[in-house]
């Protein structure tokens, strides 16, 4: 009797199309299809926030996304732009889909120290649309975010606060655009009162090497060095801004001098790497390699920045 029924079960459940409750493991190399790849990520509600603090917290890397898998609906060029020649971590955030439309994947990608959170669109055919990234840590900012909500609109926050007290945010409002095939940006909102200058992390700290100092283009355009540990080492603090703003890259390190007048910035596990050419009035910088962590996409860390003279020390009476 209980075999009987242990057999009309397993036919009802065939015929019914049952499916194992258990999702498939995408942490391999063999191809799976689309659906089980979309359906890994776990459902979320809306509004979905992914934070720099939530791109900090650990996974369980029983949830890795291998490369092969990943790389077989959403193309390479994705983690390049932000991780080069790296291979990150990739691991599932949340999912989403707005009735009849876009599906809405959210992704966290990590190598090292280094994390970026991203949002990705298949169509209602679960066809890959296009990327956008959300957020990423190591940015000189007190706060980021990115953000989907009911209405399906995308919002990437940033704040610095000032010693002051003051803080200085740009939030960007973006609709995915189905006839463009492209995140489209429907409202900016910079409180510009407060962002005319640019807060200089590593201003108030020692400038006795013979490179230190200030070299400025203008508030929001400069490059500046400190003393490092040692002889060898140099701190330094670049931020730039481009086309009327449109394209904005800050970064902080050390660079290790190569020689007399060349200093290089180069971390381990990050595939950024910027050259420093020193003379007695200007600096050169060159972006060596991928530093599209730092900076938006049309726009590199280079150019001409002339030295900023000090001022001479008045002597007592």
């Amino acid at each position: 009797m209980n075999r009987l029924l242990l057999a009309l079960c397993l036919f009802g459940c065939i015929a019914a199309g049952c499916k194992d409750d258990k999702k498939t493991s995408l942490s391999g190399e063999e191809p799976v299809e689309v659906e089980d790849f979309i359906e890994f990520f776990p459902e979320v509600k809306l509004p979905f926030v992914v934070a720099d603090t939530t791109l900090t917290k650990k996974i369980s890397d029983s949830l890795v996304i291998s490369h092969a898998i990943f790389n077989q609906f959403i193309p390479d060029s994705v983690l390049k732009k932000d991780f080069g020649k790296t291979t990150p971590k990739i691991y599932p955030l949340g999912r989403t889909k707005e009735k009849g439309k876009e599906t809405y994947l959210f992704v966290k990608a990590q190598q090292g120290t280094k994390r970026v959170g991203y949002l990705i669109t298949f169509d209602n055919k679960n066809n890959y649309l296009n990327t956008l990234r959300l957020v990423r840590t190591g940015e000189n900012y007190t706060y980021v975010y990115g953000s989907l909500d009911k209405k399906f609109q995308i919002t990437t926050y940033r704040e610095r606060r000032k010693s002051s007290g003051e803080s200085t945010f740009k939030r960007n409002i973006y609709i995915y655009n189905s006839a463009s095939n492209d995140f489209t940006l429907i409202l900016t909102e910079p409180n510009d009162e407060l962002i005319e200058d640019v807060l200089n992390p590593i201003d108030t700290l020692s400038q006795k090497n013979r490179y230190t100092g200030d070299y400025p283009v203008n508030k929001k355009n400069f490059v500046s060095f400190r003393d490092g540990r040692n002889a060898s080492e140099i701190l330094f603090f670049t931020h730039f801004e481009k086309d009327k703003g449109e394209c904005v890259g800050e970064l902080k390190g050390t660079a290790r001098f190569v020689s007399s007048k060349k200093a290089v910035y180069k971390e381990a596990g990050n595939p950024c790497s910027l050259e420093f050419t020193f003379t007695t009035s200007s600096v050169v910088m060159k972006e060596v390699e991928g530093c599209g962590s730092y900076r938006d996409i049309k726009c590199f860390f280079e150019g001409t920045y002339p030295k900023k003279k000090s001022k001479p020390v008045k002597k007592k009476a």
